[in-house]
């Protein structure tokens, strides 16, 4: 189910995993063009044709929004353990994403020049929560508690309903939060909503959230009109091990990743043994059977998995830095020492007792990380992303004066006359 090989530079498995595209496929391209720019056209009219169209759902401007009675039933059915376990992991992200909060400064100089740094929180934030296979609560949470800390003023919730109902688990949590904006629409169709506004639906300054690949090609088709969290891709994992790891937890490690859907998920192991290479194989297969799986995982473990040998965990620590995958979970008895070696990847999981599922649901740390090699050069989702940096400059007369020929020298250096001027003229009329 899941091939095992031995690690070289040369490895056509390993050169797979470093060529992976964020291309989109002309047809999905073109498809999702024509969405966004209809909607874009003929607003709530194309937007609620879409909807039937996609979701087989009848909107209107009077159904489109969760009303009260919704998020008041979702109080009173969801259970008590879900109930307390949004609590707990909210006040774990609230915790981890407040240390995050930028801080404003000023700079102050002697001849009545100051130089301030200012932060603005964004306005108005659309939200994607996907839920066809199942409702993504977490991803709610992860993308609307940095929204919440960085000041946010409205937060608008998009998710597909089923029976013209959003998920009561999808309310609850919006609900929890204190979010009460929730809209009956998904797909590429709610991204062009959001990004250019329609009769019922308000524009915002930003869509974040994950989604099918209409989605996220959709939301690269509006980047510009607004600004989007990143370019996603299908979920990834690194688990590197030595002797003393467990295979069988490596394997459901592998396994939690490929489930995901898509078909292009990648989970791969650095091991030092063809013995546990085989061992963790086996324990795939196995667990797989055993937990209706299969169908799930097979086509993802075949396209974009792999169990290496490696020689080393240097060795390891090389390959999963040119990887930069979006999740690296370290089973080893040396486990600091490894992570420290690790530079390019959406986060790292240290230890035997650290799935990344703690990650993903609860430990107060972001699940919206870069995928498809990008743990290069960014970063996973955080207050960073819900703010917006102004600087304020005051100049004095005598700065100005004292500054007026280097700053001249530099722009007639670029030919920028005018810019020049603008400088020069308040220097002969002072």
């Amino acid at each position: 189910m899941i091939p095992v090989s031995v690690f070289s530079w040369d490895n056509p498995l390993f050169k797979k995993l470093l060529s992976r595209s964020t291309d989109i496929p002309d047809e999905i391209l073109d498809a999702t063009r024509s969405i966004v720019l209809d909607v874009r056209a003929r607003g709530d009219e194309a937007l609620f044709e879409y909807m039937k169209r996609f979701d087989g759902v009848t909107l209107s401007p009077e159904t489109l929004r969760v009303e009260p009675d919704e998020f008041e039933e979702s109080r009173k059915t969801v259970s008590d353990t879900f109930k307390e376990a949004v609590k707990k992991a909210c006040e774990n992200l609230f915790t981890y994403h407040r240390h995050q909060l930028p801080e404003p400064y000023e700079i102050e100089h002697p001849a009545g020049v100051s130089l301030r740094r200012r932060i603005v929180p964004l306005r108005r934030v659309g939200v994607c929560v996907p839920s066809a296979s199942g409702p993504l609560c977490s991803s709610l949470m992860m993308n609307a508690v940095p929204a919440l800390v960085a000041g946010v003023e409205e937060i608008v919730v998009v998710t597909a309903p089923r029976n013209g109902r959003v998920d009561r688990h999808i309310t609850y949590v919006a609900d929890y939060l204190g979010i009460h904006s929730v809209l009956k629409m998904s797909g590429a169709q709610a991204v062009a909503a959001l990004a250019y506004g329609t009769e019922s639906v308000e524009r915002v300054d930003k869509i974040v959230g994950p989604g099918n690949i209409y989605v996220s090609t959709a939301k690269r088709l509006v980047y510009g009109a607004v600004g989007i969290d990143s370019f996603a891709g299908p979920s990834e994992i690194v688990v590197i091990a030595d002797e003393s790891a467990d295979p069988r937890r490596i394997a459901a490690d592998l396994l939690s990743q490929s489930e995901h859907g898509t078909g292009e998920e990648s989970s791969v192991a650095f091991v030092p043994s063809m013995d546990m290479a085989q061992r963790i194989a086996e324990a795939v297969s196995s667990l797989a059977r055993e937990h209706g799986l299969t169908e799930r995982v097979s086509k993802a473990l075949a396209t974009a998995g792999a169990v290496f040998v490696v020689q080393s965990l240097e060795e390891a620590v090389e390959a999963t830095n040119a990887i930069a995958p979006e999740h690296v979970e370290i089973l080893a008895q040396d486990d600091e020492t490894v992570a420290r070696g690790i530079r390019n990847a959406g986060a790292i999981y240290i230890g035997e007792w650290t799935p990344e599922p703690v990650g993903d649901y609860f430990c107060g740390t972001n699940h919206v990380l870069p995928t498809n090699g990008t743990a290069r050069f960014s970063s996973g989702l955080g207050v960073e992303d819900f703010v917006r940096h102004m600087s304020e400059v005051r100049y004095s007369r005598d700065e100005l004066m004292k500054n007026t020929e280097l700053i001249v020298s530099l722009a007639e250096a670029e030919r920028m006359s005018a810019h020049a001027l603008s400088v020069k003229i308040r220097s002969v009329e002072h």
